[in-house]
């Protein structure tokens, strides 16, 4: 109505300006807008959908603490240029893996944030939970560069402004004379932009008439188009490649919709179930899966699809069985995570065949059921031996002493009643059979004594191994009183061991010692203790007759023994004595020496006996 007494020329002038100026500005809009809203909803969903399948992926990493696992899967992100850095957070808000690896913390948020996604200018950030039945591990942090968008959009607003002037410009020259040749392209520019809005084609360009502004403006409006499909064809390689690791995954990747019907089925979902990606998308959920809802896991789920509460949750791990398109089913864990993306909701399940692990584990249970039948009846067989033991060594003590003690007195009447008829070789016969009898006496006590200490029950109790040596000392003072020996007895801990096994072991170390070096004129014994954060090390050491360093391996055996009987007496049966009740306590023995250089025996106790005074 404005224009209504202005001349025509003008009011054409006018309307060809106005025209051309409401058509660029509602092509550039629009394609603005577009551009805006599909670049953005494009990039949330595919940093959700990535962000979904790194926490997958990465529960197993937090779970078990492996930081190198962590930042494997972190590294996947590569393939996806505009992600600038990625973390993941342990389940105290501490950064527990980034990326690139040489990131510093002042480029990371300090915590994680509640879940969800955030848009600027400058980046698109996501924070996604990592759950594992219902708990949740950590946070996964995502960051997107939208700094490119940003100067796409500085670029095409100052390309706009350029071309609306100079096409106004140009119009308001030539609109008496080139009206309808300004028009036209102009009209035939903004047809263009409304089939591509429509037909969402960006393959279309714009006809160009001439060389003229309104070419230019034709040129700049299809470089645009240009630059958009470039946009366009790098979201579609980047969803390709979103799709190569969906296709990737070891475990079948479903995802629904909130009816439950599928609307995309991975390569491992194709070989698990016998179905392609084609037959796959429209079914319903339930065709290769039984109903979940019902589950308590899946409560989330249920409570959406029900049409109460619309607060979405992730599921827990569902273990079910599922059904292949032959109708054979398969033992499987599920989980199913809730995707919002641009107000659509949808939901990703991720299926995992464990018919393997299964069928491992009934495989076990029979394998553990069998070994506890073994080893019921090997304790059954044992306690049967003890008893046998226990009788062998009743008969041992009563029904052998006997006769040694028959053979011992007799031969000793024997010596005093016919001392006088016998000659020399005759009392050398008698006294061979007497101490034969008492040798035999001897080993009885040592067999009974080494079969004792390998079956009675131990009691731990505080023990100072320095009272225990005094001890032994005090009792062999009869046999030391004629001899010179040079004791040097260091700091001994003390330790909570079996009182009266531990007196054993110093009986045998020390008396051993005692009696290999009686050929010594002056003797010298050495007790002391090594103590490490792991053992406690006990020594006697000695400078008598020592041993071949090569038979080392034989002192501990029973009845083993280095020297004849002419030179020093014994069983061979205390040594072996001093190893079991180590052993028996947790430790172990062995020994040095070198023939006529003295030796060295030791025993070592684990440090965690030593008492809270000592330790």
């Amino acid at each position: 109505m404005a224009l209504r007494n202005t001349p025509i020329r003008k009011k054409l002038m006018v309307i060809i300006l106005l025209t051309t100026a409401a058509a660029l500005l509602f092509t550039c809009v629009s394609l603005f807008a577009y551009d805006l809203l599909s670049y953005r909803r494009t990039a949330v969903a595919s940093i959700t959908t990535m962000g979904q399948i790194i926490a997958a992926n990465s529960t197993a990493a937090l779970a078990f603490d492996n930081p190198e696992d962590a930042r494997e899967i972190l590294a996947a992100v590569r393939a996806e240029p505009q992600i600038v850095a990625a973390a993941l957070y342990g389940e105290s808000g501490e950064i527990f893996a980034r990326y690139p690896a040489g990131l510093p913390n002042s480029e990371l948020p300090e915590k994680p944030e509640p879940a969800g996604y955030q848009v600027s200018w400058s980046a698109l950030s996501s924070f996604q939970p990592v759950m594992h039945n219902d708990r949740e591990l950590g946070t996964l942090y995502l960051e997107s560069d939208m700094s490119a968008l940003r100067e796409r959009f500085r670029v095409y607003g100052l390309l706009v402004l350029l071309v609306l002037g100079t096409s106004l410009l140009v119009a308001f020259m030539f609109s008496q004379r080139l009206q309808q040749q300004v028009s036209r392209p102009i009209l035939v520019l903004a047809e263009t932009a409304r089939a591509i809005s429509e037909r969402r084609d960006f393959t279309v360009r714009a006809v160009k008439y001439g060389q003229d502004e309104v070419g230019l403006l034709t040129d700049a409006f299809n470089e645009m188009l240009s630059q958009i499909h470039a946009q366009d064809r790098a979201l579609r390689e980047s969803e390709t490649r979103l799709r190569a690791v969906l296709n990737s995954s070891l475990s079948a990747v479903i995802v629904t919709d909130d009816r439950g019907r599928i609307i995309d089925w991975n390569a491992r979902a194709e070989k698990m179930f016998g179905r392609s990606r084609a037959e796959a998308l429209g079914l319903d959920l339930s065709v290769v899966l039984p109903p979940l809802i019902d589950r308590p896991e899946a409560r989330g789920m249920k409570r959406y699809l029900g049409g109460g509460d619309e607060s979405l949750e992730e599921t827990g791990i569902i273990e079910t069985t599922a059904r292949r398109r032959d109708g054979s089913e398969l033992a499987v864990e599920v989980a199913i995570n809730p995707l919002v993306s641009g107000g659509v909701v949808t939901f990703c399940a991720f299926i995992t065949d464990i018919t393997d692990r299964k069928r491992a584990e009934e495989e076990v249970q029979a394998l553990n059921q069998q070994l506890e039948r073994r080893v019921e009846e090997r304790t059954k067989q044992l306690e049967s031996a003890n008893k046998e033991l226990e009788a062998f060594s009743y008969s041992v003590s009563h029904d052998l002493r006997a006769p040694l003690r028959h053979i011992d007195g007799f031969a000793t009447m024997l010596a005093a009643h016919a001392q006088a008829a016998l000659d020399d070789k005759g009392k050398r016969y008698v006294q061979v059979i007497t101490d034969a009898a008492k040798r035999m006496g001897r080993l009885i006590d040592d067999l009974l004594s080494f079969s004792r200490h390998g079956r009675a029950d131990l009691h731990f109790v505080p023990v100072k191994f320095s009272g225990l040596v005094e001890e032994v000392r005090r009792h062999m003072s009869a046999e030391l009183a004629e001899r010179s020996i040079t004791w040097r007895i260091g700091p001994l801990p003390e330790m909570r061991v079996d009182v009266a096994m531990m007196h054993q072991v110093f009986v045998n170390l020390i008396g051993n010692a005692v009696k290999y070096t009686r050929n010594r004129s002056e003797a010298i014994i050495e007790i002391g203790a090594k103590i490490s954060p792991e053992e406690v090390v006990v020594f006697v050491r000695d400078n008598g007759a020592g041993f071949n360093p090569k038979y080392r391996d034989r002192l501990f055996g029973v009845f083993q023994r280095l020297h004849s009987e002419s030179e020093f007496e014994g069983t061979g049966v205390g040594l072996a004595n001093v190893q079991r009740i180590v052993h028996r306590h947790g430790g172990r023995t062995w020994a040095e020496g070198e023939v006529d250089k003295g030796a060295t025996f030791y025993f070592a106790l684990p440090a965690g006996m030593m008492t809270a005074r000592e330790a």
